[in-house]
């Protein structure tokens, strides 16, 4: 009887160990929860895409537009003027990315501080976003610091809220829950008709 009691209670504590285990091994902890479940349609562009013809964007279904303006601490976007106009000539709303290359808190700072300044004269309509994605040798560490600064710097500078543009990897691998708590994530996710529901990636 004893026997039989030992057996059940050792199988017992097998069950739930490798539920335990298989419990860990498949939830993944996600640094940015969506902020909000309405689905807005929206477009990022750059020089990259060259003359675009805002108009047919807004018929598309298109409401938002995110112009890249700037880079570094010295390159403007050669189409950045022009898409600004244009878009907002179309009824189109309009937000701005600086794409960070900083590699310590001062040249972030810096960075920001050029960024506030590249969209001085202009009225957007949307978040002021942190593209911020090849980090070289950085550490984790290290991103998130810079990113902080980054932020800190164009939000004190501009008086406007900011976000954080990333990848899937580096929103669950490299930007801290820090970072997720007090900025919202714009998420890229490429060749997908709607953005993926949180916890499915």
């Amino acid at each position: 009887m004893k026997r039989n009691v030992i057996k059940n209670f050792i199988k017992v504590m097998f069950i739930y160990i490798f539920i335990m285990i298989v419990t860990l091994c498949v939830t993944k902890v996600f640094a940015f929860s969506p902020s909000s479940p309405e689905l807005i349609n929206g477009i990022d562009v750059s020089e990259f895409q060259g003359n675009i013809n805002f108009s047919q964007v807004r018929s598309s279904g298109v409401e938002i537009v995110y112009i890249r303006s700037s880079e570094g601490t010295n390159f403007i976007d050669p189409y950045f003027k022009q898409n600004y106009d244009n878009a907002k000539a179309n009824g189109l709303k309009v937000g701005f990315y600086h794409y960070v290359t900083a590699r310590n808190v001062e040249q972030a700072r810096e960075e920001a501080r050029f960024f506030v300044s590249v969209i001085s004269n202009t009225s957007p309509d949307c978040k002021l976003a942190m593209d911020f994605e090849y980090f070289g040798w950085l550490n984790a560490n290290q991103v998130n610091e810079i990113s902080f600064a980054f932020l800190q710097e164009v939000e004190s500078l501009s008086k406007k809220e900011v976000i954080v543009y990333s990848n899937v990897s580096n929103a669950i691998n490299v930007f801290s829950t820090e970072l997720a708590n007090r900025y919202p994530l714009w998420i890229a996710e490429y060749g997908v008709n709607r953005p993926v529901p949180n916890g499915k990636w």
